[in-house]
């Protein structure tokens, strides 16, 4: 029997090299065999799945880390998956998108890739163990635009180690340049499990402020629009709706090893390893909920609909904790004043 989820994600945790920066779950290998067994499990657990979807986000690791062959076989099926009209999110690493997998994306019905460029300073770049260099980043986005895939993002880091102004800059000077429509644009954190964190960099705040009011400015030039702490699109037709239906506690279904997922009030984890992973419920509480519902819907610069039952029964229960120097509401959404002080606001919520 078909269910209203709506949104579906897929991990994909395999990479050639180890981001300093990185905690997520991952796993460095060149064998094609325990690739292709993770895939096929994969597949197998679709078969069940009876959704259509208005979104469907492949992220990793490297999703594009896999052979062509392995990559069809799995979007094939995937694109059966999607509503009329649907967001299909991949997310690449320049160096491997060359001109044949650009056309294993398109004939799969994949109109969004998010593109992992971090920086254009190649001496960081290597700092942080990303394999492409700035050629690759071109040449992917040539072969994208040739295949009529024009809903490009890119990510990109400030407050990297030894990142400058004018690398700032220059960022900015790509984007102009090759009309890009979305950036997400991340402040480093230093994770738990990061090759950083075991090697006791520390971040300066004084310097991530700098940067952040200098991408603030830029981003204003060029009139991109911030519609999230960390995501900025030149119109609403380029914000990640995938993205947002986290940010507003939708449903999705999460497939694939250390994937999270929130179906019918349950958040649950797929726990276990490559070769075997099952969903292990959370045991989220009412109060859990809501406190969720602020701590995903502030990252948003427009906030959160009070109009929703949900999302009103949640204000309700937390408005007395709020700190309405920092908050308020307008046309029924409750919105940060500033959302550079998301922090403090949520620090007050839980």
């Amino acid at each position: 029997m078909k269910n209203n989820i709506e949104h579906l994600y897929i991990h994909i945790p395999f990479c050639k090299e180890i981001c300093t920066y990185c905690d997520f779950y991952r796993t460095k290998t060149k064998d094609e065999n325990i690739k292709e067994k993770y895939i096929l499990k994969i597949i197998d657990e679709l078969k069940d799945d009876n959704n259509k979807y208005k979104t469907i986000y492949l992220g990793g690791g490297t999703p594009n880390y896999l052979t062509d062959e392995m990559l069809d076989k799995l979007l094939s099926i995937l694109s059966l998956k999607l509503e009329n009209k649907y967001e299909f999110t991949i997310e690449c690493n320049p160096e491997f998108l060359n001109s044949s997998q650009a056309k294993i994306l398109k004939k799969n019905k994949v109109n969004r890739v998010s593109l992992g460029v971090q920086t254009f300073n190649e001496g960081i770049l290597k700092i942080l163990k990303r394999g492409h260099r700035n050629i690759d980043v071109y040449n992917a986005l040539k072969y994208l635009k040739e295949n009529e895939i024009n809903n490009i993002s890119i990510d990109l880091i400030y407050n990297l180690p030894l990142l400058k102004k004018d690398d700032l800059y220059e960022s900015f000077d790509f984007i102009k340049n090759n009309d890009i429509k979305h950036i997400s644009f991340y402040s480093l954190e230093i994770k738990e499990g990061s090759i950083l964190n075991k090697s006791k960099y520390k971040i300066n705040k004084d310097i991530e402020e700098d940067q952040l009011e200098i991408i603030k400015k830029e981003f204003e030039k060029l009139n991109f629009n911030r519609y999230e702490i960390s995501n900025w699109s030149i119109s609403k037709e380029y914000e990640s709706n995938h993205n947002k239906a986290y940010w507003d506690l939708k449903d999705w279904k999460s497939i694939g090893v250390s994937g999270y997922g929130f179906e019918n009030n349950i958040y649950y984890y797929n726990e276990g390893n490559i070769n075997d992973w099952k969903k292990v419920n959370q045991n989220w509480t009412k109060k859990d909920i809501y406190e969720n519902i602020f701590i995903m819907g502030l990252r948003q610069v427009v906030g959160i609909n009070l109009g929703n039952e949900r999302n009103k029964e949640a204000f309700e229960y937390i408005k007395n904790k709020l700190n309405y120097d920092l908050i308020q509401i307008e046309n029924n959404y409750l919105k940060a004043k500033n959302i550079d002080l998301l922090h403090n606001i949520l620090l007050d919520i839980i």
